[in-house]
Order: structure tokens, then sequence, then C-alpha cells
């Protein structure tokens, strides 16, 4: 709904050209913008050319949240028409150097600002009646953004609450830009609570206990989760942890919403998977059934979860030669030859 909101307010004023705009600290100001009633040319330069030379902005931030703002009050009207922005941006557009509008909240990223310009000569029409919206529904969209940012942190949470529903041997959480903890499983809790190898520091900012271990962490977050096939994290208990990042789907949104969301959206998740968690009687079945070594049914255990082969070798600290070995012995005991055959004997096993 955010993306259709400047034509819905255009629609309902009769006119004007509206814009949705994430003002970022300044000045110099930048800002993302979206917007309607705009020539598209002249939008698409605005945000890194012609918001810096805005002289309304300057006036406008320092108003009050959900206040309805002219620009009679913040500018001086002969400033703006001797202005390097009124000349290069406003008067090719139809001479729409009238404006009203709101801050809908500030935050670390800037002001979201709701606004309308039109021409002189629709001030008793289009901006009396820009006015009267913004004054009406302001406060709506400041709810309706909060809204927006505790629907996404929900979205998270309610996709941990299903990972603890499963028999699954990880430990699943989910992280912001900066590390904070967005979400994270029952699994995750409880490695948070042991404090051997997790921590929480200060902004729930999630911390190994190992610096190398944080540092791979750092590193994985700076390429959004989308490069590397995960790194090993020391465990007093389990030995080795088997950590993996993968970036989670971004939302569609424009631009003003999605900047000003970025800070404390989720953007990866961080999965912790422990050498072994099968069950001791079921491990113990599967090796008696097949004659498998204690290393072979861990093998097989690491592949019904989903390890690839290189996983599996940085867990266990051998080498991929070995797991194969191991994965080929596995097929010789079992009668299997691929893979998939392999897990799907154990699924219908039960085990």
């Amino acid at each position: 709904m955010w993306e259709t909101l400047p034509g819905r307010l255009a629609a309902v004023a009769g006119g004007g050209s509206w814009a949705l705009q994430l003002v970022r600290p300044g000045p110099p100001w930048h800002s993302a913008v979206h917007g309607v009633g705009f020539d598209p040319d002249l939008l698409a330069l605005y945000p890194e050319r012609y918001a810096a030379k805005n002289p309304w902005l300057s006036g406008l931030m320092r108003m009050p949240a959900l206040q309805l703002i002219q620009d009679s009050q913040v500018l001086d009207p002969e400033k703006l028409l001797h202005s390097e922005f009124y000349a290069d941006f406003l008067r090719p557009q139809g001479d729409i150097h009238r404006a009203c509008g709101m801050v809908l909240l500030r935050g670390d990223t800037g002001g979201l600002i709701a606004s309308c310009n039109y021409a002189p000569r629709h001030a008793e029409s289009i901006g009396a009646a820009a006015g009267r919206i913004l004054e009406l529904v302001g406060p709506h969209l400041r709810r309706a953004f909060d809204l927006t940012r505790l629907f996404e942190r929900s979205v998270i949470c309610a996709s941990a609450r299903i990972m603890d529903g499963t028999a699954a041997p990880h430990a699943c959480l989910a992280l912001d830009p900066r590390s904070r903890l967005v979400a994270c499983d029952a699994r995750g809790e409880q490695l948070l609570s042991a404090g051997q190898v997790l921590r929480l520091g200060r902004d729930r900012r999630l911390r190994f206990v190992d610096d190398a271990a944080n540092s791979a962490l750092d590193a994985g977050l700076g390429t959004g989760g989308r490069v590397g096939h995960g790194f090993v994290v020391p465990d007093p208990v389990a030995g080795r942890i088997l950590a993996r990042l993968a970036p989670l789907p971004r939302p569609r949104a424009i631009p003003p919403i999605e900047n000003a969301l970025a800070p404390e959206r989720a953007v990866v998740t961080l999965t912790l998977t422990l050498p072994s968690r099968g069950g001791g009687v079921a491990d113990e079945e599967l090796r008696a059934l097949f004659e498998l070594t204690p290393a072979e049914s861990m093998v097989l255990r690491q592949l019904c979860v989903g390890l690839s082969i290189s996983e599996i070798a940085t867990l266990r600290g051998v080498s991929q030669n070995t797991v194969r070995n191991q994965i080929c012995s596995l097929f010789d005991k079992t009668g299997t030859r691929r893979q998939a055959e392999l897990v799907a004997l154990v699924a219908r096993l039960g085990t």
C-alpha cells in the first residue's frame, strides 16, 4: 500500500505533486523518494542532486513531527523564487512552487515526510485540500509505518517458532545488518543462556565467544550472507559447531520505506549445526542394522539434515575425500546408490 499512497492522496485532493520521502540527516540533504505528479526524469535526479538544494527541507526538518507545515511558515517565498532549486526543478514542472508537508516520524535513518507541491493558482483548491488530508491521515500513516515494522518482525518470530517444531539439529537465529538479534528458536535461546558459544552484547548485538568466529560473522554480514559456505565455531562441549549464514528474502518496498526499515530489518539467518544430535537409541539401531561405524553413523545423520559433503568435512575437521569414502561405504552397507536414496531409506525407517 505504501507504493500507491502518493497516487491515492493525489486522487483525493484532486491533483498536486505528492511525494513520500525519507530525508537523511544533513545538511546537505539527501533523500530516498517516491512520488506522483512530478516529471519522472527530474524526480529520478532529485535524491542526489536536487534534495541538497531544496530550501524547504531545512525548515520542515526543524518542525515537530505530525504537525502540518505550510511553505510560508518556514520559507521566504522570494528566496525560493530566486533559488537554483526553483529554476531547475520546480519551474520546469509547471511552476509547482507552493507546498505543504508533514514529518511523519524521525529515526536514525532520517525523517519520513509526506508532502504536496502545487501551483499558486491551485492554492484554494488542491493546496487547501492537501493540508486537510495530511492533518487527517498523518497520525494514521505514522501508525501504519509502525505496523509495517511490527509485521516484518512478527513474520521472523513466527518462522523461529516453526523451527522449534522441527527435529533438525540446528539452532536458528535471525540478525539485522549490525548483528543484532531479531529472533531465534528455542535451541538458539539455549545456546545464548549457556553463554559458552554465543552471547548478547550491548544493544542485543550477537557475539561469539571466539574472536575468529566474530570476524567470520562480520565478514558474512558485510556481504549479506551471500558469500562462503560457513565457518567453524569452537564449542567446549561439542568440540566444533558449523555456522552458516543465509540471506533472508527482502520484501518489496518503495525506497523511502526500504531505507527507513533497513537498520533493524533481519537480513540473514545464522544456522548453527552441532556435530551430532540424533537420538542415542536410533543411532545404535542404525549401526546395528547396517553394521555402521560411529563415524559412518554420524555422516549419515548429517546427510539427513541437509549438510553437504564440504560442510560435513568442515564440521568434523576431516578432508572431503574422507567423507566421500565414508558415503561410499554407506552405499555398500545399505544397498543404495545415491545420497537421496540413503536419506529416503532413513526416513522410511522412521529414525
